[in-house]
């Protein structure tokens, strides 16, 4: 799907609810993500809603509505057009959008407005870093591979494990560990083991460095990112082959430049544009309601959209109370 050019974007009239209505509504994951493809106008009567799972005010909307969260929460149908869930749910209109990806800074996995790759290139990185904390048996392959390329062409290993760079920095996580990645163009980030829909940090910390990450994992997982943005090392007969393409890209400072260049995480987009622009009447007005029914839901809800917090109401008199 081709993004629509800047001066012919279509417009979008918007809305978050719930936890999410708690956030920044305009310089959000979700909000800059759609500002790629529409002029989105935040409104208080939306054609579309977005909202997550704590809440309850959502039902107040009879506007189109996508469903999100980044827990293990499956949508209600019967309340939602479309839904972006962390668990895997087995619908057509829902995406599955990893908690691995969902807990990072979201624009580096899609790919803010104005991202510069050249600009990143010309930063002087280094060649590949490797960091682990670790080397043993259980780890052999992700071994092999560093010495394999190592032999071809230095490979800064910055962790305990292999460490040829006179230092080591405290822990392989967080800041620290972005600030080594980003110091180089590629990362080799291996699994510890392959395990169906395992993949973890290793992966995506990469492209939040903006390095190219050169990938050893579950192939299964590898289906939501985008395979023009890494290297995927099983994909090739041998390590001694995935070298070749290593360095191939690495002298070749026009095909690096245009992975660099692709959103590791492209195909959100084309699912919120290909649910918000379907012609149909939106799950919120087909349903029937007594007339204060969802006014009910709203009070009933704990947490309110200035962050205080109450308990469930009182129970109506004539209705039997549950003990449980």
């Amino acid at each position: 799907m081709k993004v629509a050019p800047a001066t012919s974007k279509p417009t979008l009239l918007l809305d978050f609810a719930d936890a999410l209505g708690r956030q920044s509504k305009t310089d959000n994951f979700l909000y800059n993500l759609l500002a790629r493809h529409y002029d989105v106008q935040i409104v208080d009567d939306p054609e579309v809603l977005i909202f997550t799972h704590y809440g309850q005010r959502n039902r107040l909307y009879s506007c189109k509505k996508i469903f999100y969260t980044q827990e293990r929460y499956f949508p209600d149908w019967k309340n939602c057009d479309a839904a972006v869930t962390s668990a895997f749910c087995d619908h057509p209109r829902a995406y599955y959008f990893p908690f691995f990806a969902a807990h990072r800074q979201g624009e580096d996995l899609v790919r803010p407005p104005g991202f510069d790759p050249e600009k990143i290139f010309r930063e002087n990185r280094g060649f590949c870093s490797y960091l682990h904390k670790y080397e043993d048996r259980t780890v052999a392959v992700r071994t092999r591979f560093f010495h394999a390329l190592n032999r071809r062409k230095k490979v800064d290993a910055f962790g305990p494990a292999q460490n040829n760079t006179g230092f080591t920095i405290p822990g392989v996580a967080g800041e620290a560990k972005l600030r080594v990645l980003r110091r180089c163009r590629f990362h080799i980030a291996f699994e510890n083991r392959l395990t169906p829909g395992w993949t973890t940090e290793k992966f995506t910390d990469a492209f939040e460095a903006h390095a190219v990450p050169i990938y050893w994992g579950d192939e299964h997982a590898l289906q939501w990112f985008n395979p023009k943005a890494f290297i995927d090392v099983r994909k090739f007969r041998n390590f001694d082959e995935c070298c070749d393409y290593i360095l191939h890209l690495e002298n070749s400072p026009a095909e690096y430049l245009q992975m660099l260049a692709e959103p590791p995480y492209d195909r959100l987009l084309e699912f919120l544009v290909r649910e918000i622009e379907r012609v149909e009447m939106p799950v919120a007005r087909r349903c029937w309601f007594y007339p204060l029914t969802k006014w009910r839901l709203v009070r009933r809800d704990r947490t309110h959209e200035d962050g205080s917090r109450n308990g469930p109401p009182p129970p109506r008199r004539g209705f039997p109370v549950s003990s449980s």
